[in-house]
């Protein structure tokens, strides 16, 4: 088969990909579960481990394939989705979620990631367990945002708490993430090695935000706005070689020049665009992420008992650090405790930070697929929960 073949059927593969997932969002949405919990099932049933195998060998064509193409496919997603979330976030906004989100965040990313990385270190090398701690932390904006949507709850205390760490805490999980990339190269591990590592790389990140956040908005003012789209994306992908060249991985580049151009009085253009941009290509990397999945390692009796270990303990950790904080700002334990299972689902970070492991070989596919459970759980477990406790807790006290 030529390359032209290949093409084509990956072009036709994500077709039905990206059409099958939005058929399922249809039915997920209706249960409050996030977009990435179809992609990721879409994935995983159309892949060559699953019904998608069996079509492919039904009609004698490697139709449902993973290949350099959709890898591309999905590094571009990726690049976006970080970038989208920077752009969302912005400078002003996580300056002004104030000292107890931003404690909830560090906390609520912290914890989980210690008790999974201590508990997980038992039977995995320690950068393979941080790894897998680095994926508990993140909290999925996305899942927990359409619910406060959906119930028009912005102005509760809870809501706001939840809103501010969710943000926060993707920065805190990717500085986690820079660190973990750098155990390997640590000689001696101990406590003052990894704290020196923790201490460069917050300052390296705190160098490169600020002169991005000092530069990046200054350049596009001079920029046409017939331009300005091509522009921020010349300017992502250059910043991403760059700090590519500097050792840094391209989602941290993302992250950054999404925070920068947040900043710019143009920003509204340019979110538009990449909304348009993510509405296309944003799910391929959940899907992609599915795919890498083989099916079989949900009846894998010790990868289902990892994963659902891996669960609890990000679900109990999560809780252990929003909730005091939630309580010092709700000053009341119903409102607290539903900030804190709002943060319960995982997301995006999480789920870029296992495929990252996996691709620089730090995880196996079945150290890769114990996070994908904890994904899953987590989301389903924290949505459905947190739809039926506002239920329950504040729209029948409302009614």
């Amino acid at each position: 088969m030529n390359t032209s073949d290949i093409v084509v059927l990956t072009l036709l593969e994500l077709s039905i990909l990206l059409t099958a997932s939005q058929t399922v969002r249809l039915f997920t949405q209706k249960y409050y579960l996030p977009s990435i919990f179809a992609e990721i099932i879409v994935g995983i049933l159309l892949s060559p481990y699953a019904i998608g195998g069996v079509i492919n060998n039904l009609f004698h064509v490697p139709l449902f394939e993973i290949n350099s193409y959709l890898d591309l496919f999905a590094n571009f997603s990726v690049i976006l989705l970080v970038f989208a979330a920077g752009l969302s976030h912005g400078f002003k906004n996580l300056k002004s979620s104030g000292l107890l989100g931003f404690l909830a965040a560090t906390f609520g990313a912290v914890i989980p990631t210690v008790l999974v990385y201590f508990t997980f270190s038992i039977v995995y090398p320690s950068q393979v367990s941080a790894l897998m701690g680095a994926a508990s932390a993140a909290t999925s904006l996305a899942a927990t945002s359409t619910i406060i949507e959906d119930f028009k709850l912005y102005k509760r205390k809870f809501s706001r708490i939840v809103i501010s760490a969710a943000a926060l805490d993707d920065v805190v999980s990717l500085i986690i993430l820079s660190v973990v990339l750098e155990i390997e190269s640590i000689k001696i591990l101990s406590f003052l090695n990894i704290l020196y590592n923790i201490t460069i790389t917050v300052i390296s990140w705190l160098i490169i935000l600020f002169l991005a956040v000092f530069i990046i908005p200054r350049v596009l003012e001079y920029v046409r706005d017939d331009l300005i789209n091509d522009v921020s994306l010349v300017i992502l992908f250059s910043v991403v070689f760059l700090m590519l060249l500097l050792g840094f991985e391209p989602i941290i580049a993302s992250f950054i020049v999404g925070i920068a151009i947040a900043e710019s009085i143009k920003s509204s253009k340019i979110s538009s665009f990449t909304s348009a941009l993510l509405s296309i290509f944003g799910p391929i990397f959940f899907i992609y992420v599915g795919m890498e999945t083989p099916i079989k390692i949900f009846i894998n009796a010790n990868d289902v008992l990892l994963g659902l270990l891996m669960s609890f303990l990000a679900i109990i950790g999560k809780i252990a650090g929003i909730f005091p904080f939630a309580f010092i700002y709700t000053k009341d334990l119903k409102e607290s405790f539903l900030a804190s299972v709002g943060m319960l689902p995982r997301g995006e970070v999480g789920l870029i930070v296992a495929t990252l492991g996996l691709s620089s070989a730090i995880i196996d596919i079945n150290q890769f697929s114990q996070i994908i459970i904890m994904a899953l759980l987590t989301t389903i477990i924290g949505g459905t929960l947190f739809t039926f406790l506002i239920k329950r807790w504040i729209l029948k006290q409302s009614a």
